[in-house]
């Protein structure tokens, strides 16, 4: 008896990815390996990878209407972080992607069923890959100020009759309830401060928070899988998620969970600055409180 092509998941990762990518005419092809995809012979890398190219393959690979290889998606289950042999060979497919200089998006099941202004994440990292594209080329001919920088919240939509209206700025939404709720008297700041670092493996970290009166605050914090995908602000956009379980919180708060008021001075003078030392300073924001 043959064995299943996708499992459960990847059969839903490559259902979403077929229909991100069909508006922009790209193909999308399941288990291709990673030797037809990047020229290893007399390439230079070591005996290690040109083995492991030969015998891995990408779960997902995207290409142009012209079959040329645009970037590559992985979905990575649990085993990704708790077996050292899979971070293992994690590692050499992140070394030659690099190499090749190759998009690898590594998603979880929240890239998928997490949703934000309607949009999921996987939605959104291929969308920027392709609106960075033609960014770029209308760059080259001229129709975009060369020193104009690519930003995905500037964009009003990817151009599809289908595609939500001006969804990249992800957390409008939230940042205009919290303007109410600052104007309402109901938090002391009226935008969140955050500060976003990473980790030793790359991995990004962020903790938000505003101050909630005068003896709390409220934060949340988050974190996400480094990602060899350029087109996305990696910094802006863990942000801008922040905020959203920072808003549950605030929301839980004011309903009377007082397990989620932290002591402002702690957080101040422990919390906060054990964050901030664990974990170096990518970008930061700040708000002053009114309280």
């Amino acid at each position: 008896m043959n064995s299943r092509l996708l499992n459960r998941y990847e059969e839903v990762t490559y259902s979403a990815l077929q229909q991100a990518c069909s508006s922009n005419g790209a193909k999308v092809f399941p288990k291709v390996r990673v030797g037809d995809v990047f020229p290893l012979s007399g390439s230079g890398v070591s005996s290690e990878h040109y083995s492991y190219g030969l015998r891995a393959h990408f779960d997902f690979l995207v290409t142009n209407s012209d079959y040329m290889p645009l970037f590559s998606v992985e979905f990575d289950g649990p085993l990704h972080k708790t077996s050292s042999v899979q971070s293992g060979r994690d590692r050499l497919k992140n070394d030659l992607c690099e190499r090749f200089s190759h998009g690898l998006l590594r998603i979880n099941s929240n890239y998928l069923s997490r949703k934000f202004r309607g949009l999921d994440l996987l939605s959104y990292f291929v969308d920027a890959w392709f609106l960075e594209d033609a960014f770029y080329k209308a760059q080259e001919s001229g129709s975009v100020p060369y020193d104009e920088p690519f930003d995905m919240t500037f964009f009003y939509t990817n151009g599809s009759d289908s595609g939500a209206k001006w969804p990249y700025w992800l957390s409008l939404d939230v940042q205009l309830a919290l303007q109410r709720l600052h104007k309402n008297r109901q938090i002391g700041q009226m935008a969140p401060s955050h500060h976003v670092g990473k980790d030793s493996d790359g991995n990004y970290r962020c903790l938000t928070w505003v101050v909630f009166d005068e003896n709390h605050v409220v934060y949340a914090t988050t974190g996400m899988r480094a990602q060899l995908f350029s087109a996305v602000d990696k910094a802006d956009l863990i942000s801008m998620l922040a905020m959203f379980d920072l808003y549950e919180n605030i929301k839980r708060a004011l309903s009377g969970e007082l397990s989620l008021l932290c002591d402002r001075n702690s957080f101040f003078t422990v919390y906060q600055p054990h964050f901030e030392q664990a974990y170096g300073m990518v970008s930061a924001g700040s708000c002053g409180a009114t309280v």
